[in-house]
């Protein structure tokens, strides 16, 4: 007896239709992700560096006494060190640091800092026991990666000790 059965599966032409349709779709959906992926590494950066701003201020309150913030390696884009003068010598001991944040530089982020509108890469600080920024200097902070236009934060730490983020900052 002869039985006739169909195999099942795709045809070639049915194949070339899936592939381009996937490849146009693909076309479209990869430069907005990137796109998202580049918003989420500034947001990310400028995140950490308002977290440890905040922390710092707020261990100044707890502990009643200053609390200093100063860039890693004199330079605010290696990250930050929190720290506090245990033995009170005016300078960083082992065993005096609280917190250190390392900022995603190799993600292509890059933070700048300015005093007083002055730029400056070596940024030093303290807050003092009610959570005011001692010296009486306001600062900003740039987040910017490597687009051009207007797709920078910045977060301006008011001598009061507070912080106001500005988004849409142009970067070079």
């Amino acid at each position: 007896m002869y039985s006739c059965t169909r195999t099942q599966g795709f045809t070639l032409i049915e194949l070339m239709i899936v592939v381009t349709v996937l490849g146009i779709v693909m076309a479209i959906g990869i430069p907005s992700f990137n796109t998202m992926i580049m918003n989420n590494r500034l947001a990310a950066a400028s995140n950490d560096v308002a977290g440890a701003l905040h922390f710092a201020r707020a261990e100044a309150v707890r502990r009643g006494r200053s609390v200093q913030v100063e860039a890693l390696d004199n330079n605010v884009t290696n990250g930050l060190r929190i720290w506090f003068d245990a033995d009170g010598d005016g300078g960083f001991d082992n065993g005096e640091e609280l917190r250190v944040v390392r900022l995603p530089a190799s993600a292509g982020v890059a933070v700048s800092g300015a005093v007083n509108g002055t730029a400056a890469t070596d940024l030093d600080m303290s807050y003092s026991p009610r959570g005011v920024v001692s010296s009486g200097d306001w600062m900003t902070f740039t987040v910017c990666d490597d687009r051009s236009g207007n797709h920078g934060k910045q977060l301006t730490l008011l001598a009061s000790g507070l912080l106001r983020l500005t988004p849409g900052v142009a970067c070079n």
